[in-house]
């Protein structure tokens, strides 16, 4: 709008003063897009750091709750096969539930060895 007014009838009629005014005027607006523009820029950056930081804090939760349904499927499995109506091994054993039992723990454990061993490389 400033720049307009050099165009238009008024400005034939500003004294040396005024037209002095008048592009001091000019050069302290220009000065401020660029100062916006400038903080747009920095804000972005920010904005996008910040994004970056909490995608990684997202990708860290997700590996983690990830790990942990992988180690909660292992019990849900071996009891799910002692659910079935059907022969199993060690049913006919005393100790056999007892046995599964620790079958079962001992996978879990050398799997969340394995497991934490990945998530630490």
């Amino acid at each position: 709008m400033l720049e307009q007014i050099k165009t238009h009838a008024i400005y034939k009629e500003l004294d040396d003063v005024e037209i002095e005014e008048l592009g001091d005027v000019l050069i302290e607006a220009k000065q401020l897009v660029e100062m916006t523009q400038l903080s747009v820029q920095i804000l972005q950056q920010l904005s996008g750091t910040y994004n970056n930081i909490l995608n990684n804090n997202l990708n860290d939760t997700m590996r983690i709750l990830t790990v942990l349904s992988v180690l909660l499927t292992i019990p849900t499995v071996i009891t799910g096969f002692f659910g079935m109506n059907m022969p199993l091994p060690l049913e006919n054993n005393a100790f056999g539930w007892l046995i599964t039992i620790i079958i079962s723990v001992l996978v879990w454990l050398s799997l969340s060895f394995i497991l934490r061993k990945m998530m630490n490389r």
